[in-house]
C-alpha cells in the first residue's frame, strides 16, 4: 500500500451527530435573547401628538420576527412613520430586519422627505446583504399641522387610509423597488412620493403580509376585505380599540390554526 491509501468505496457515510439536550437550551437561550433586542428597538408605547391617536401591533410568527416599525419624531414637529419586511424566515430574515432597522436610525438624512429616506437606506443595504435578500418598506412623514401623510413605498404593501366623510377606504402605494437590489445609481430617482390629506376622522393603516395573508383552515387568506369591513363598521373607535378589533378577526379566521407569518400593524387617526 502506499503512503496514502485509500478509503474503502462502500464505507457507510456518518451519521449527524444529534444535538445535546444543552446544545438546543444554548440557541433557545441565544434567540429568546434576539427576540429582546428586537424588541428593545420597537416603539414601547404610541406617541403623544395633539389631534392623534395611535396603536401599533407587532407578533412574530416565531421567536425572532423578519418585520420591524418605528416612528420617530423629526426636527421640524413631523413624525416619521416606518414599517417593513425582510424576505425569508426566522433567524436570517431576523438579522435582515435589525441591520435594516437600524439603517434607518442612522442613516445621514433623517428629516429628509421620505424617496430620500429610502434610497439612502438601499445605499447602506445594497451589497451588504446576500444576493436573492431584500427588504420591503413604507416611510412616511405625518404633518400634524398641515395635516397631511406623505409617503413613500419600497415594494410593500399599499398604505389604507379610511375617510370618514367620505366612507371609503382607498389605497396608496406610490411605485417604488424593493431596498437592497439595485445599485443606488439605478435606485435613486426611482422612488416616488405620494401626500394624503387627513381629514377629521380620517384613520390610516400600515400592515405587513402577516395580516391579509393569515391563514384559515383550507388554505383561504384573510385578505384586504376584512379590513376594509373593519374599516367600514369601527373606524370610529378609539385606536387601541380599533386595532384590538382587527387582531380578534385574524384569530377568528385563523381557527386555532398556526401563525403562518410575523403581523405588525400601526394605526392613527385623526381626531
Amino acid at each position: 500500500m502506499g503512503l496514502f491509501s485509500r478509503e474503502p468505496k462502500n464505507r457507510p457515510a456518518e451519521e449527524p451527530s444529534p444535538l445535546r439536550r444543552a446544545d438546543l437550551e444554548a440557541l433557545l437561550e441565544d434567540l429568546e435573547a434576539g427576540a429582546k433586542y428586537q424588541q428593545a428597538l420597537l416603539p414601547q408605547a404610541p406617541p403623544r401628538v395633539p389631534d392623534y391617536d395611535f396603536a401599533f401591533y407587532f407578533r412574530p410568527a416565531r421567536t425572532v420576527s423578519g418585520d420591524f416599525f418605528d416612528i420617530r419624531s423629526l426636527s421640524d414637529g413631523k413624525l416619521g412613520l416606518i414599517i417593513a419586511d425582510a424576505s425569508g424566515k426566522s433567524i436570517p430574515a431576523a438579522l435582515v430586519a435589525t441591520m435594516a432597522h437600524l439603517l434607518f436610525r442612522v442613516q445621514p438624512e433623517a428629516d429628509a422627505a421620505p424617496a430620500r429616506v429610502l434610497s439612502n437606506v438601499n445605499r447602506l443595504l445594497f451589497g451588504n446583504i446576500r444576493r436573492g435578500t431584500f427588504v420591503t418598506a413604507v416611510y412616511a412623514w405625518l404633518d400634524p399641522r398641515a395635516h397631511a401623510l406623505t409617503l413613500a413605498n419600497a415594494g410593500h404593501l399599499p398604505v389604507v387610509v379610511w375617510h370618514s366623510r367620505a366612507k371609503v377606504a382607498t389605497t396608496h402605494r406610490p411605485p417604488g423597488p424593493v431596498l437592497g437590489v439595485l445599485p443606488p445609481a439605478t435606485y435613486d430617482g426611482s422612488v416616488q412620493e405620494e401626500t394624503v390629506p387627513l381629514e377629521a376622522g380620517d384613520r390610516f393603516l400600515f400592515i405587513t403580509d402577516g395580516v391579509n395573508e393569515a391563514m384559515a383552515p383550507g388554505q383561504r387568506e384573510f385578505g384586504m376585505e376584512h379590513l376594509r369591513k373593519h374599516l367600514k363598521s369601527e373606524s370610529d373607535a378609539p385606536s387601541a380599540m380599533f386595532l384590538k378589533g382587527i387582531t380578534d378577526r385574524i384569530e377568528l379566521h385563523r381557527g386555532g390554526g398556526d401563525q403562518s407569518d410575523d403581523i405588525t400593524i400601526v394605526t392613527g387617526r385623526r381626531l
